[in-house]
């Protein structure tokens, strides 16, 4: 009966680390090549279908009926996570990213 006890108190102390990724900004500029130019310029301050994304960070959104004053790390984590839940009539259709891959997209457009 002791043996269990102690099992169990020392396994209250012993934490399973989940793997975590640190945001890779590289690779986070091959998804966005992928996953966003075909609808918005990278590099560019053109408009495609939609605004050009470079220099996005940090900027205040040029669409109306979004509720962020800058897009910075927490609002472009909602947009990238679902447009539609932020904006609903938005034209933006984007199918479900990985939250790797937002965090990757994130700190490219931070690096621009």
């Amino acid at each position: 009966m002791i043996w269990f006890l102690r099992i169990l108190l020392l396994s209250s102390f012993i934490s399973f680390a989940i793997p975590t990724f640190a945001a890779d900004a590289a690779r986070g500029g091959v998804v966005a090549k992928v996953r966003c130019a075909p609808c918005h310029h990278l590099s560019s301050p053109y408009k495609q279908v939609g605004p050009s994304l470079l220099g996005i960070y940090g900027k205040k959104p040029s669409i109306t009926g979004v509720p962020f004053a800058v897009w910075d790390k927490a609002a472009l984590q909602a947009w990238l996570s679902n447009p539609r839940d932020i904006k609903a009539n938005t034209k933006m259709r984007i199918p479900k990213l990985s939250v790797r891959d937002r965090d990757d997209i994130v700190a490219w457009l931070a690096s621009l």
